[in-house]
């Protein structure tokens, strides 16, 4: 008699039950409609077809006399075809053991407007450049943050993580007498990185950079050099000091690059259920059951997931702020819920997904939220998501409504 790997970690018989017509499956929604698309259905544990629904519209530019900027964080509208999400019904469990995997989760789509939607201003984008360089200092107080997770790095750290680490925390740590010499080092680490990846000064008087690497690279190599490359950007676009945003800005190519890369080599690699496992080697700790080695997979993604859009935020808010407009390129499926990220087992981790809505929706759908969870439900990264994605009177009262939390 066969046996499936999940049974045979825990020690049970695999049962097989007798086949019986399509017709007599019963069906419960797994993907939601609640912006676009049309609702899948859970046939004999798999997901049945999902129907696509494209949507187009005219791109336009975010411009504003009082520096109120498109709620759409990285800030530009293009034409995009997105599936609903993978969020499960408030009392549907986290059934597909590939729910986070499945190819229609690695697309990045763009925003329909609703009437979640209003400007964002300056005040607002300047909180969310304070909390995402607290989390850079928290990675170099805890080993972590909501986007490098305290596992990612536990087995493997590459030497480009161990320089930016070290650099990182030259400069949290610095003194007016040394600030100078502590910047000059995060301008030559970059310059390094940026070269020993084949990177290349594209215009030489401006120093500005081009990606000029091959595609073709180990997807953890990826993941950790965009990972080092992010720390000086977020030292040099933000720190205030003139040479050390010039050097910044003529990497913003570069980085936007690698983060394309990244996500569109994660969506190939780890939506093949064949070889997946394959890119766990060298990385994090080798699993020891089928649970390890699916909790290991959604840290990878859920890692890869999170780091694209801080990434392709940081140019783009930057440049918010500097000429009061940008172009936003978009947002992913990502992971929501509270508890996940922090879970300490894989045990853990699974007992959530398949105790608890795990919210796992595209950052544009994320306002059904304020119908279906509470702001405890939601963990540090998502709750800096929907602050810098939708209306914050309707945040507010969100809040309000759920005692202030």
């Amino acid at each position: 008699m066969p046996s499936c790997a999940r049974c045979v970690d825990r020690g049970r018989s695999c049962v097989y039950p007798p086949s019986r017509s399509r017709a007599a499956f019963s069906s419960r929604p797994l993907l939601s409609d609640a912006l676009r698309g049309s609702v899948p259905r859970v046939e004999n544990g798999l997901l049945a077809e999902v129907a696509g629904n494209t949507s187009s519209h005219t791109p336009n530019l975010i411009l504003a006399d009082d520096f109120m900027l498109d709620l759409a964080f990285p800030f530009m509208d293009s034409d995009f075809a997105a599936p609903s999400s993978l969020i499960q019904t408030p009392s549907a469990p986290a059934t597909r053991a590939d729910w986070f995997l499945a190819p229609e989760t690695w697309k990045i789509s763009h925003r329909v407007d609703t009437l979640a939607d209003m400007p964002v201003g300056k005040e607002t984008i300047k909180k969310y450049v304070a909390v995402l360089q607290s989390w850079f200092e928290r990675w170099v107080t805890t080993g972590s943050n909501p986007f490098i997770h305290r596992y990612l790095y536990s087995v493997n750290s590459p030497a480009y993580v161990q320089v930016a680490y070290t650099t990182l925390a030259s400069y949290i740590h610095r003194t007016p007498a040394n600030t100078d010499t502590v910047l000059q080092i995060v301008e030559d680490k970059s310059n390094d990185l940026l070269r020993e990846n084949g990177a290349i000064l594209d215009r030489a008087g401006a120093e500005e950079w081009a990606d000029g690497g091959e595609q073709d690279v180990d997807l953890f190599a990826q993941l950790t050099r965009l990972h080092a490359l992010m720390v000086y950007q977020i030292i040099g676009l933000f720190d205030g000091d003139i040479r050390s945003r010039h050097v910044a800005e003529g990497h913003m190519a570069v980085q936007n690059s690698w983060a394309g890369k990244l996500f569109h080599s994660a969506a190939k690699a780890l939506s093949n259920t064949y070889a997946v496992a394959t890119h766990l080697v060298g990385c994090l700790p080798t699993p020891s059951t089928y649970s390890q080695q699916q909790w290991h997979l959604w840290i990878l993604s859920e890692s890869i997931r999170r780091t694209w859009l801080i990434a392709v935020s940081l140019s783009s808010v930057f440049l918010a702020l500097q000429q009061c407009w940008s172009a936003c390129p978009g947002g992913v499926m990502y992971t929501n819920r509270s508890g996940l990220w922090d879970a300490a087992s894989a045990t853990e981790w699974e007992k959530q997904c398949l105790e608890r809505n795990v919210a796992f929706l595209q950052r544009f759908e994320c306002a059904r939220l304020f119908d279906e969870a509470e702001p405890a439900d939601i963990d540090e990264f998502g709750t800096a998501m929907l602050d810098m994605t939708f209306n914050g009177e309707l945040l507010e009262k969100w809040r309000d409504r759920s005692g202030g939390l």
